[in-house]
């Protein structure tokens, strides 16, 4: 009984230390911190109460979007797309090596270009929502063609520095069945070079 209590207690702290964070209102990363703080406390029930046994398998160079969340310092924080870098992904396993992407440069970054926007899957996408009667259809279609919209002339950068392990459950699942978010892919071109620049940057060669 009093181990519990003390349990609480040091939870109360925490709830305490949160609610005086909220209330300064601020910005950057802390824009979405009561957001981040439900979601990480829901992914942990989650991976208490339903955890899967297998999970999805991603090829390297793949681009997934990340919950990071709200993290220490100048540690990555946010919802981020990121490049996965592991190799030899497998179904059994709940973890991935990844890069985050994003659209400001870094120290070691690497320009990715317009990597988000597949033109053809916009086209083709449009061509569905105006063919289209369902009501239901079109919704769901604009929701993806409105999130790709916002960036379209946004430059995107792989953050090397960055690289980091996350969790399978901190992937974003998809808007929609409409979203190409599974068709994003970087180049042989660009892995190579990424996998150049973390040489550089963990190594000592």
């Amino acid at each position: 009984m009093v181990l519990k209590e003390l349990k609480h207690n040091k939870l109360l702290e925490t709830h305490n230390n949160n609610i005086t964070i909220s209330d300064m209102n601020l910005k950057d990363k802390f824009t979405n911190f009561e957001i981040s703080r439900l979601q990480e406390s829901e992914t942990l029930l989650y991976e208490i109460n339903a955890k899967p046994k297998y999970f999805k398998r991603y090829n390297r160079g793949r681009i997934i979007k990340v919950r990071f969340g709200v993290n220490v310092g100048s540690e990555f924080s946010g919802d981020h797309f990121a490049i996965v870098i592991s190799k030899n992904d497998t179904a059994y396993n709940p973890i991935l090596h990844v890069i985050p992407i994003t659209s400001k440069k870094h120290r070691t970054c690497i320009n990715l270009g317009n990597i988000l926007i597949l033109d053809t899957e916009i086209q083709q996408l449009k061509k569905m929502y105006d063919k289209t009667n369902d009501k239901n259809k079109k919704r769901e279609i604009k929701k993806c063609l409105k999130y790709y919209s916002k960036r379209e002339n946004i430059i995107s950068y792989a953050i090397v520095e960055h690289m980091k392990t996350i969790s399978k459950l901190s992937i974003i699942k998809p808007i929609n069945k409409y979203d190409y978010i599974e068709k994003l892919k970087l180049s042989e071109e660009k892995m190579k070079e990424i996998t150049e620049e973390i040489i550089k940057e963990y190594t000592t060669k």
